[in-house]
């Protein structure tokens, strides 16, 4: 069992020096006058509380850290972040952050059909289960998530005490756990912890199973709907329950979990949480790190916001020793079809219809068009007008930038349509809500493209519905999910790690919910990785550190490509790869660094050493070769604001190598010099994310190639758009006594900060090491402070880019009501309200990669002058 040291030893330190406060924008919600604590190295606990009362701060405990040395507070003195992180002993203060019970997207697919079960021919688990014989027997893995159903016969074991069916805990599959939370915690209420992590939710049982579940021969009921396996069927599971049965749950309760997960002697710790982008710097990433330092191994989900664009991987991830995961769909599905003109198609009901659909084939199609002669997304009825849809099938498009499947099946139903049909972009057959009482579908991307030439043939063609379902290989299988985030992070790193199966996987669910589902989501790529981990452990008879697994995992992965694409997938998206354990296991050659990040044009290092290993038992001969891989852009007409799906070009770095082959005897190691060229094609202002592969293939036949990937950006980083000036961002608005948006009052006008009170809207569509809204004296053009609201807090710090659109479909962006207060320094500890006057408003944010010297380094706009 791993020991964390005892920090009562540890002899007193001075306490001395300020820290830092990390403010959070007003988009992410956080726990009132909540705030985790970091204290400075060698800091003893005792010695930071008796700071923080002398200070006159009155307090509440909620969560102490060892490894983390620090705490989590509830302050009830007037007291904000930045007051603690001025005094003597703090390095940084976070305000705890609330992390929603994961999003995940339920599956396209029946838990009847195969293919939700045989996802292991994909990455070489099933191999290793039968040449190999390797279960995960003898490793820990700790779930961090909303508990587990641990009397599922799923997770039973042979020879385990009879009574692991109605508890968990030594000699059970289910060995170690607690429930930090209780059922009715939201996040905005206390916590109520006991023993017990029975899950209630689902999410977690589900994670669950993917790890280590064994549902090949239970008789009893709720039976399995077919036969499946985990990853590492043998693993000791511990459960440790951060969320209720709904709601959120905070960093704090978070991080107590992985501390005790950490001492409860779990080797790795699945963390399938997180969401939005940010800095390395967040206090989970912060303490993953710690504990992978201390020979754990974290894995993290890069997160389900594929569609919203670049910059958007999932913080909990984004240490540098953690792992961050991306997710691949099933390469192929069973599922109701239609025929039409002579081609048959997959389709998938929404949610909400749930059943084949069976329509007369008096039905016939009607796409609905935009004034270019475009597929509409059947979001604005006015594209309805003058267009006969009674009775028919209305052929849309799935771009959930305006509205989602539910508002497009209302219009639709609205003018007379007998269903809809919904094109799935990109590709792929994409999960529909939709509406109970009206037939909708998805269809694949290739199936919409050949409707529509088939209609324009003959707009009589009909339909045939089939009654029952066929297998089909889908538009995406096998290569990365849609829904599964883009990198890089806000330093240009690369970041996910590497990718697994999330797309439509059958797993466990608690016996009060039916026992079984498939779900979809990066949350169960991750867990994907865990198991993978426990099983190279076991192949090793060692547990290495999780960035040295990584490393392992990513030298060995598969390279894939996007679906019906003849090149491959940007590092951005799939990491090093689909995951390969077998591959991994074998493999007697090692590549160091497991990734290498180029940065920019600015900055770009031409010049990288990269470390080739041979741990076999025989000299060695390795080809480095160059496999370069999709470029994307993000901003090809000079759009502020990134595309929710990349332009994808052929925009092609060109490497050399010092030796283009090198001899290894067994057991030595080789240095080999890349030198780097950015891509001659693609535009600098346009930023294009460039990435690819570099491989080295040994000349023994059946040797494991490995590789190593790499990531840059062409053009300055530092003028990529942060904010959206596009959408009319920043701008300057009025407040009035209702609470409604106004445009504030022409003339001579004056807040009142009753009637009327002034906001500022900001939106941002990348990372900025610094987002400030700056405030001067209008009359002697001086600097009085930085805005700071009591609504959304103050307006300095880092933060990553914010989402186009939340879950409903609404725009996201940030409002910062104003009352005259202002920090007049970024580490003051007290806002200070200003005197009446007139008063100069400008938005900066920090350009990325800078050293922050203002405004030299900031990307401004004034909005002009108010008065109060």
């Amino acid at each position: 069992m791993k020991i964390t040291a005892i920090l009562s030893t540890l002899a007193a330190a001075t306490l001395v020096s300020a820290g830092k406060f990390h403010e959070l924008p007003e988009s992410i919600r956080t726990v009132p006058r909540g705030y985790i604590i970091e204290y400075q190295d060698g800091v003893r606990h005792n010695d930071a509380h008796n700071s923080l009362r002398t200070k006159n701060v009155d307090y509440k405990v909620r969560n102490e850290y060892g490894i983390f040395n620090g705490a989590a507070i509830s302050v009830n003195s007037k007291h904000d972040g930045k007051d603690i992180a001025s005094m003597a002993g703090v390095k940084n203060v976070w305000p705890i952050t609330l992390h929603s019970i994961p999003k995940t997207k339920k599956g396209t697919k029946k838990p009847t059909d195969p293919e939700t079960a045989s996802l292991h021919h994909m990455t070489g688990v099933d191999l290793v289960h039968q040449k190999y014989k390797l279960t995960g027997k003898g490793i820990k893995v700790g779930v961090i998530d909303t508990g587990i159903d641990y009397k599922h016969p799923a997770f039973a074991a042979a020879g385990a005490d009879a009574g692991c069916f109605a508890r968990y805990g030594k000699n059970c599959r289910v060995a170690h756990g607690w429930d930090f939370v209780g059922d009715d915690y939201t996040g905005d209420n206390t916590p109520k912890p006991d023993s017990d992590p029975m899950d209630c939710q689902g999410h977690g049982s589900h994670v669950a199973g993917i790890i280590g579940a064994d549902a090949r021969h239970i008789k009893a009921s709720p039976k399995p709907p077919q036969p499946f396996v985990g990853v590492a069927p043998e693993v000791t599971l511990g459960a440790y329950r951060i969320f209720g049965c709904d709601g959120n749950a905070g960093d704090d309760v978070i991080m107590a979990a992985m501390e005790m997960a950490f001492n409860d002697g779990m080797d790795i710790i699945n963390m399938s949480l997180g969401g939005g982008s940010s800095y390395k710097t967040n206090p989970q990433a912060v303490l993953g790190d710690k504990l992978v330092a201390r020979g754990m191994v974290l894995a993290a989900a890069a997160g389900n916001d594929g569609s919203q664009g670049v910059w958007m991987v999932s913080d909990t991830g984004l240490g540098d020793l953690s792992s961050s995961v991306a997710s691949f769909d099933n390469i192929d599905g069973r599922y109701s079809s239609f025929s039409y003109a002579g081609a048959l198609h997959p389709y998938a009901p929404s949610e909400a219809w749930g059943k084949n659909i069976d329509l007369p084939a008096s039905a016939t199609l009607v796409p609905i068009f935009e004034k270019d002669g475009t597929l509409s997304d059947g979001c604005d009825e006015t594209r309805y007008a003058g267009i006969n849809v009674k009775g028919k099938i209305v052929l849309t498009l799935g771009d959930v930038t305006r509205c989602k499947s539910g508002g497009r099946g209302t219009i639709a139903k609205t003018a007379g349509a007998a269903g809809i049909l919904i094109q799935s972009t990109p590709f792929g057959l994409s999960a529909l809500g939709g509406n109970p009482e009206f037939p909708m579908a998805a269809i694949e991307f290739k199936a919409g493209e050949e409707l529509l030439a088939a209609y324009k043939k003959n707009a009589n063609a009909t339909f045939t519905w089939n009654n029952k379902q066929s297998n089909f290989l889908i538009e995406g299988g096998g290569s990365p999910s849609d829904f599964s985030s883009f990198g890089l992070d806000g330093e240009l790193r690369s970041k996910p790690d590497l990718a697994a199966p999330g797309g439509n996987i059958l797993s466990t669910f608690p016996l009060a919910k039916g026992g079984y589902s498939v779900l979809s989501g990066t949350s169960m790529a991750t867990p994907y990785v865990a198991g993978s981990h426990a099983l190279y452990m076991q192949a090793k008879h060692a547990k290495p550190r999780g960035d040295e697994i990584r490393k392992v995992f990513k030298n060995t992965a598969t390279i894939s490509k996007n679906y019906g694409s003849k090149s491959f997938t940007s590092v951005a998206k799939q990491g090093g790869g689909l995951i390969n354990v077998l591959r991994a296991i074998e493999t007697t050659t090692s590549i160091t660094p497991d990734h290498i990040d180029l940065l920019d044009t600015n900055h770009l290092r031409k010049s990288v050493k990269i470390t080739l290993k041979n741990n076999g038992k025989r000299t060695e001969t390795y080809t480095l070769t160059h496999v370069p891989a999709d470029a994307l852009n993000s901003y090809p007409k000079g759009n502020s604001f990134p595309l929710p799906t990349p332009l994808i070009e052929a925009d092609y770095a060109s490497v050399s190598f010092s030796q283009g082959k090198v001899k290894i005897p067994a057991g030595k190691s080789a240095k080999i010099t890349l030198r780097f060229k950015e891509p001659k094609a693609g535009k600098a202002a346009q930023f294009p994310i460039y990435s690819g592969y570099v491989v080295a293939t040994p000349a023994s036949k059946g040797s494991v190639a490995v590789q190593v990937p790499y990531t840059g950006l062409k053009g300055d980083v530092s003028k990529v758009p942060i904010m959206d000036t596009d959408e009319g961002f920043p701008v300057l608005q009025a407040v009035n006594a209702a609470g409604n948006l106004t445009d504030i009052p022409k003339g001579d006008f004056k807040f009142d900060m009753k009637k009327f009170t002034p906001v500022v809207l900001t939106r941002l569509g990348s990372h900025t090491p610094s987002f400030e809204i700056r405030v001067f004296d209008a009359q002697k053009k001086n600097f009085v402070g930085y805005m700071s609201t009591k609504t959304s807090g103050s307006a300095v710090g880092s933060t990553g880019r914010q989402k186009n659109v939340d879950d409903e479909g609404h725009m996201v962006f940030s409002p910062w009501l104003w009352t005259g207060d202002v920090l007049t320094a970024a580490n003051s500890t007290e806002p200070t309200t200003l005197a009446s006057g007139a008063y100069q408003i400008v938005v900066a944010s920090q350009r990325k990669l800078t050293p922050g010297v203002y405004p030299k380094d900031f990307e401004t706009f004034d909005l002009g002058t108010i008065k109060f």
